[in-house]
């Protein structure tokens, strides 16, 4: 893991900038903490599965809207056995977070993500301000538009480089696009489940938020590798359903220091 010092950051983006739901930017302190270096992967995965605490990594999305063959279509990214290092996906939040409990930690609060990902300068991406690259991330490239076209699905490229992965890269795999503190794959390669239900931002200063006490969605931050520009960028913010599992969301476990 990755310790995180204490600090205070400006959460979301600045007016003129981002999505809606990034507005307002606010004052967030956070006390120290840790948090993965990299993405949960199979193989990690599979130890709580085979000790009988984690339910079995899961072999299908779950989406809502996806049609029967859709559903077959993209199953079959998910967690295939012969990637043992690659990221986990398909997973919901509540094996996420019972995953983190087995390792007697949790999800890290949205907060903690964002802080983690860009530090206290205002970043836009996890690496500074510099566009993309193929060097940089695993997002939708060359070979993931070559992918879709075979499989007619209308996915546009994020830049127009080959990352050399198709669909989810081995954790780690891409150094230079390390985040202030140096953690890894914070935009691209898959979504990541937080702690928190999605809400709106408030206009006051913060210390260690934990979100909504309930709601009926949970946020998801990173990006994923059939994703676009806007996804990478450190502050953009998604929302699942707890019960989906798609073969771009995984997630990290964090700890108090």
């Amino acid at each position: 893991m990755v310790a995180i010092p204490a600090g205070t950051f400006d959460m979301g983006s600045p007016d003129g900038m981002g999505d809606a739901d990034e507005h307002p930017r606010h004052a967030v302190t956070l006390s120290a903490y840790c948090i993965d270096r990299t993405e949960v992967t199979v193989a990690a995965y599979a130890v709580c599965a085979t000790a009988g605490v984690c339910t079995p990594p899961p072999l299908t999305v779950n989406w809502p809207s996806y049609s029967t063959d859709e559903v077959t279509r993209f199953s079959r990214w998910c967690n295939r056995s012969d990637r043992p290092d690659h990221p986990i996906n398909c997973i919901d939040w509540k094996q996420a977070a019972a995953y983190c409990a087995w390792r007697q930690q949790r999800l890290p609060s949205e907060a903690e993500w964002e802080y983690a990902a860009r530090g206290s300068d205002g970043r836009r991406y996890p690496w500074g301000d510099q566009p993309p690259t193929a060097q940089r991330l695993n997002a939708c490239g060359t070979e993931c538009v070559a992918m879709a076209a075979r499989e007619a699905i209308p996915w546009k490229a994020l830049h127009d480089g080959d990352d050399g992965w198709p669909t989810t890269a081995p954790v780690g795999r891409f150094p230079d696009g390390a985040s202030p503190f140096g953690v890894l794959d914070m935009a691209g390669n898959v979504w990541e489940w937080t702690a928190d239900w999605y809400e709106p931002y408030p206009a006051a200063a913060e210390t260690d938020p934990q979100g909504a006490p309930a709601g009926s969605s949970r946020v998801s931050r990173g990006g994923g590798w059939n994703n676009g520009a806007d996804s990478a960028r450190a502050a953009d913010r998604d929302w699942f359903d707890p019960e989906v599992r798609e073969a771009g969301l995984g997630f990290r476990c964090a700890r108090a220091r």
